[in-house]
């Protein structure tokens, strides 16, 4: 039985970020319990606990880790007691690659992190890159008790580069949940012509990704040096700037596709003008690609890299 895969969910967070109240909240609101049995696998315990009772209305069974456990031994045993139809895990963060030791019979399904606001600012600047592990692993990312999206934003690029393709949510401090970011243009998507300073760049990097259709057609004039790349594998340049998502490990080319006559096979730094046209990619998605006019070679900037937030 044990070798049966078994749905799986994942809940990330720091302590007392919320994880057993989300857990708690979907056993019990969950009516799929009925045909099936439920499983809690908990890596982490803080101030809030679990109810036996409800638990055994709801055919759910709890099992908390001991660190001098084997994580993989630990699971087989509880999958192989209880015969789940389902799992939740309550995952720990201190435990490094606890998700690569879960056996392979659980299959994983979902996965999302919950930040408390209070303790947020104090995390992110001191565990970026464990918060960063958390949340490109997460189809949703819920800050609670946010009291206003306002504080959301100087973090919006720096999320959305942890992980595009995340929803994120603000839960304020009555329950209330919304959309946790809105991506601010600072230009007008009306005009022919738009103006990329450096400071706009990774803003219209990120709405190029998500929104290709915004920008096809449109001249883009680059007016602060981007790095031209060629490729060795297929010839093909790119035009882009390095950026620190989260700490100097993790440092990424942020690019577009580039094609012009005028482009200088070594290399380097340029400003130019270009006309963006939608192709779609070796892989069949919906891209920008920018057609270069008017290539100028410039010196690099006095800050090779760009950072994904300000703080």
């Amino acid at each position: 039985m044990s070798g049966k895969s078994i749905e799986t969910r994942l809940v990330y967070g720091f302590l007392d970020a919320g994880k057993t109240t989300f857990i708690k909240d979907c056993v019990q609101n969950d009516y799929f319990y009925k045909y099936g049995t439920t499983l809690i696998l908990c890596f982490e315990e803080g101030e809030e606990t679990y109810d036996p009772d409800i638990l055994s209305e709801r055919r759910t069974t709890v099992a908390f880790y001991d660190r001098n456990e084997d994580v993989h031994t630990f699971c087989m045993k509880h999958i192989e007691d209880s015969d789940p139809d389902r799992i939740y895990v309550e995952m720990n963060t201190m435990i490094g690659g606890l998700k690569e030791k879960f056996p392979d019979n659980m299959d994983i399904s979902y996965a999302c992190t919950w930040i408390d606001w209070e303790t947020f600012p104090s995390y992110y600047a001191n565990f970026t890159q464990m918060i960063r592990d958390m949340v490109s692993d997460s189809h949703q990312v819920t800050f609670r008790g946010c009291p206003s999206k306002e504080f959301l934003s100087p973090y919006a690029n720096g999320f959305r580069l942890m992980n595009r393709k995340a929803s994120y949510l603000r839960q304020d401090p009555m329950g209330y949940h919304e959309k946790a970011f809105d991506l601010f243009l600072p230009f007008s998507l009306e005009d022919n012509e738009i103006m990329i300073s450096e400071d706009r760049f990774l803003v219209f990097w990120l709405d190029a990704f998500d929104h290709p259709e915004h920008y096809d057609g449109k001249k883009i004039r680059f007016t602060d040096p981007l790095e031209i790349r060629e490729s060795d594998a297929d010839r093909a340049y790119s035009a882009g700037r390095v950026v620190m998502t989260c700490c100097m490990a993790d440092l990424q080319f942020m690019s577009f596709e580039l094609e012009g006559s005028d482009i200088i096979s070594s290399g380097g730094w340029f400003t130019f003008d270009a006309q963006a046209v939608i192709e779609n990619n070796s892989y069949g998605q919906r891209r920008i690609k920018l057609k270069a006019e008017r290539i100028r070679p410039v010196h690099p900037p006095g800050d090779l890299m760009l950072k994904s937030n300000p703080l």
